[in-house]
């Protein structure tokens, strides 16, 4: 049943791919900022959501499983969390206390999501508006 949302997403992103190619208005910039963006915007995703393990050097953990000191930030066990999307690295303490990791990778995802979501978003527009022009 996942399948289908998914085919249609790939079908979508390559009509408004061809449409944002074929687009004659749009500076050359603007059409090949999607190819740069994507793969830079996938990497940040990445720093995002690793940002929180600890597994390759638990002494310098961002999220440490003992407390350096009671008291500093939270107080308690610590876990680190990450969410997919919107992509999100932060500790959490017993006590409530929540400590954000990578906010910094987290502006440039979303930087890196809005230029490549607008010109797609102009791209489908004209496909959806001139499909001839796309077919050439």
């Amino acid at each position: 049943m996942t399948l289908l949302p998914v085919f249609a997403g790939l079908v979508v992103g390559l009509v408004a791919l061809r449409g944002l190619l074929t687009h004659p208005r749009l500076p050359l910039w603007v059409r090949l900022s999607v190819f740069w963006s994507v793969p830079l915007g996938a990497a940040t995703w990445v720093v995002i959501m690793t940002a929180d393990d600890a597994f390759l050097f638990p002494e310098t953990a961002p999220c440490p499983r003992e407390p350096l000191r009671q008291g500093i930030i939270g107080d308690g066990e610590v876990s680190g969390v990450s969410t997919a999307f919107p992509p999100r690295a932060y500790c959490v303490w017993e006590d409530g206390t929540v400590h954000e990791l990578a906010s910094g990778a987290e502006f440039l995802f979303w930087v890196f999501f809005a230029l490549t979501v607008v010109p797609l978003a102009a791209g489908l527009w004209h496909a959806m508006r001139d499909p001839k022009s796309c077919l050439q």
